[in-house]
């Protein structure tokens, strides 16, 4: 598959209006089972973005720029980019060097950044309902919830781990399908070669097509 053809494939995954919407916007129309702390900690999350969301005065188009900007310094602080890279990347991610890795991050984020910006903003009342919380181990925690949009529901998982008084995402399953081991099966073919030329190679083709998002 060529890089144009996997950034299209991404961008039009079933699961890209689900996976912010229910992660960041649960805020009035959630129930809780049980109040673990991955659970409130993502809720304050949600308060802050709504915060910004119902601002009219960010709602005009002049302030689109700082509204977007708002949000993605909240939204985009609860990912841990370095694991959701290694975990998207797979065993190959040891041949990175230092260098080649803190570059696939950079775009890693760019592309998660580019698929899921629109999808925040554009959100209107779907309900979510946040089920339990299952520790995996003593810093890992596993965050279950129900989207219903349009009549229409959808389990949706959190993977979370815990950073000293907070917690990052790592993953989010759909309906049984995680969106790590999606990207993981795309980038695998990208990354036909492991070695230096190889590597660079699939972040050069990866880097064009994320600016040609932008544009």
């Amino acid at each position: 598959m060529c890089i144009s053809s996997l950034f299209t494939t991404l961008r039009r995954c079933s699961w890209q209006l689900l996976l912010l919407t229910s992660l960041l916007l649960a805020g009035l129309n959630s129930a809780w089972a049980g109040e673990g702390e991955a659970i409130a900690y993502m809720g304050k999350v949600v308060q802050k973005v709504l915060t910004i969301l119902r601002d009219v005065q960010l709602n005009t188009p002049e302030k689109m720029p700082v509204r977007r900007e708002k949000l993605r310094a909240i939204v985009f602080e609860e990912f841990d980019f370095h694991a959701m890279s290694q975990a998207a990347v797979g065993p190959k991610w040891h041949k990175f060097s230092p260098a080649q890795k803190e570059r696939f991050i950079q775009l890693f984020e760019r592309l998660l950044e580019n698929t899921y910006m629109n999808s925040i903003e554009r959100y209107k009342s779907e309900e979510v309902r946040f089920t339990k919380e299952l520790a995996q181990t003593s810093n890992l925690s596993r965050v279950d919830s129900v989207v219903v949009s349009k009549g229409t529901e959808f389990k949706v998982s959190y993977l979370l781990a815990r950073q000293g008084a907070s917690w990052k995402v790592n993953d989010v399953t759909i309906e049984g399908v995680s969106v790590v081991a999606n990207y993981r099966a795309q980038f695998k073919q990208l990354l036909q070669r492991d070695d230096a030329e190889g590597i660079d190679t699939m972040l050069l083709a990866l880097e064009n097509s994320v600016q040609k998002s932008e544009k």
